[in-house]
């Protein structure tokens, strides 16, 4: 677990993190040891095995919303696994990784976060981007000389003129 404490510190102060795939198998073990301590500590039922109740409720909440769905269960739901759900990846190009961002089952459409790799164990994150639309990313890169700056390369849908067209944007890495 403090592998993964450390790990969300360093994501939200430094935005240096583990690889998206090794963070997420951390957190699967964590749920996982979880969910035993509180079985272990049901019978004879211990203070502790309150704690360890959140790792039981929480894939059981998630399993009443998949089968009877509503409103109610997806708000609930959404507040619970806030901390496990995955990030989606919408692309990989070269050494940079697109995330959609999770934002609840009612929140807006459409905010990515792009991510750099660096060896293998590490991704730094460069920038938050919201479109506003669901595209899909043909590349990105830097421009030749600068690494403050990010050139996206991606197709979005025009309703006017009822086509996919292509666009190339500049976005302005925020640095600490």
């Amino acid at each position: 677990m403090g592998i993964g404490i450390i790990n969300w510190i360093s994501k939200t102060i430094f935005e240096f993190s583990l690889n998206y795939k090794l963070a997420y198998i951390i957190t699967l073990l964590i749920f996982t040891s979880g969910l035993t301590l509180f079985l272990w500590n049901l019978k004879p039922f211990k203070r502790i095995g309150i704690y360890y109740g959140y790792y039981f409720i929480t894939p059981l909440l998630a399993l009443f919303f998949w089968l009877f769905g509503g409103i109610f269960l997806a708000l609930i739901s959404a507040v619970i696994l806030y901390p496990i759900y995955p990030n989606q990846i919408v692309t990989i190009s070269k050494n940079f990784t697109v995330y959609q961002k999770f934002q609840g089952f009612m929140g807006p459409c459409c905010p990515y976060e792009i991510t750099e790799k660096h060896l293998w164990l590490i991704e730094e994150k460069l920038s938050d981007i919201d479109f506003h639309d669901d595209i899909h990313i043909h590349s990105i890169s830097y421009p030749k000389n600068n690494d403050d700056e990010l050139i996206i390369v991606y197709d979005k849908y025009d309703f006017q003129v009822d086509k996919t067209i292509t666009i190339d944007t500049i976005i302005t890495r925020k640095r600490k």
